[in-house]
């Protein structure tokens, strides 16, 4: 791991807007730190199997996954699924997120 962020999302409507956001933000993160491969690791099957066109994109996911594509293009990344369980990181982070009033970023 090179780098984990929290950043609360407010007035969202749902919990696949709030995993799309965070996974823009992540890599967008990445690239503008010169990382040019990234894995991610995602704890909501729904969303892995719509950023993977398994399944079709909601309409208020269209845009934010359109804006990821066309900023990564140069980004190598690959995209999984681990259980809340196997990721207490990230479990941590996003209880951690909501009490942080910007994104606030930590290095390894």
């Amino acid at each position: 791991m090179c780098c984990a962020f929290a950043k609360a999302y407010h007035g969202l409507n749902s919990s696949l807007t709030a995993e799309a956001l965070a996974l823009r933000d992540g890599l967008l993160i990445c690239y503008s730190r010169g990382v040019s491969e990234v894995m991610v690791e995602i704890d909501s099957l729904n969303h892995l199997h719509i950023v993977t066109g398994q399944l079709p994109c909601p309409w208020e996911l269209a845009c934010i996954l359109q804006d990821v594509a066309a900023k990564t293009q140069n980004l190598k990344d690959e995209i999984t699924y681990a259980p809340r369980k196997a990721n207490k990181v990230a479990d941590c982070l996003a209880g951690h997120a909501p009490s942080c009033p910007h994104l606030v970023t930590w290095n390894s």
